[in-house]
């Protein structure tokens, strides 16, 4: 669906940003929190920006390529739910493809909170292959 609102802009802008940590640092708030679904690598709760770059993003450095692409987007307030898949590569090669919902709460145009789902089975497959 192809929606648009100032607060979901700022979450394809976070989608968008690929790993540009200045982009994602202008899109997610300083105290944000991000609540990652057990199975999905480095799941768990982070608190602050600074742990969700520092220690979840380092989930990436298993993966060549990686994407989260976000297929319906749907506004309430400050809440946004992004349903879609991620599509990666792992440095083995391994092609992965997983669907997500992403809960998403914003405050001032960034985002405070995401709260994550996911079918993790096919990326373990993909990282253990």
């Amino acid at each position: 669906m192809d929606r648009s609102s100032p607060q979901i802009d700022a979450v394809r802008r976070f989608y968008d940003a690929r790993g540009d940590l200045e982009v994602i640092r202008s899109v997610v708030a300083e105290d944000a929190q991000w609540d990652i679904a057990e199975g999905f690598p480095r799941g768990g709760v982070y608190e602050g920006l600074d742990r969700i770059v520092g220690e979840f993003f380092g989930f990436l450095a298993d993966f060549e390529q990686f994407a989260c692409l976000g297929d319906e987007f749907y506004e309430d307030g400050d809440h946004v739910v992004v349903l879609g898949r991620y599509v990666g590569v792992t440095t083995k090669g391994a092609a992965v493809t997983s669907r997500f919902a992403h809960f998403f709460t914003l405050r001032d145009g960034r985002i405070t909170r995401l709260r994550q789902t996911s079918d993790t089975v096919p990326i373990a497959r993909a990282l253990d292959a």
